[in-house]
């Protein structure tokens, strides 16, 4: 698997209201924009697959549309009712987001 994966895609191309589903070598993943900052992590829920790209999102924190589960778009942490981490819970893969040299975006692997 590649360490890296150029996207095609440049910034401009995304809704800051909504993720950007992608598929790349790692499966399926997310791209946000959150406080002007580029955000990919896992596109389904580590809780059944629930489709967590489609779910709400507000303050950094996205929730699964199917049970409501929450996590931190930053750590990939699971996070209880208070917004307390919650130990012992899977967390989302999580990619680093950059730009290449035209501006398109690129993520590196994932990381868990």
């Amino acid at each position: 698997m590649p360490n890296s994966f150029p996207t095609g895609l440049v910034r401009a191309e995304l809704d800051a209201r909504r993720p950007r589903f992608i598929e790349t070598p790692w499966g399926a993943m997310a791209l946000y924009v959150d406080n002007d900052e580029l955000l990919c992590v896992q596109a389904f829920c580590p809780h059944l697959d629930g489709p967590l790209f489609e779910g709400s999102r507000a303050d950094g924190v996205v929730t699964c549309p199917w049970h409501c589960w929450r996590y931190d778009l930053r750590s990939g942490a699971r996070l209880g009712p208070l917004g307390v981490p919650l130990p012992g819970f899977e967390p989302l893969k999580r990619c680093a987001v950059s730009t290449d040299a035209q501006g398109r975006i690129v993520l590196a692997e994932p990381t868990p």
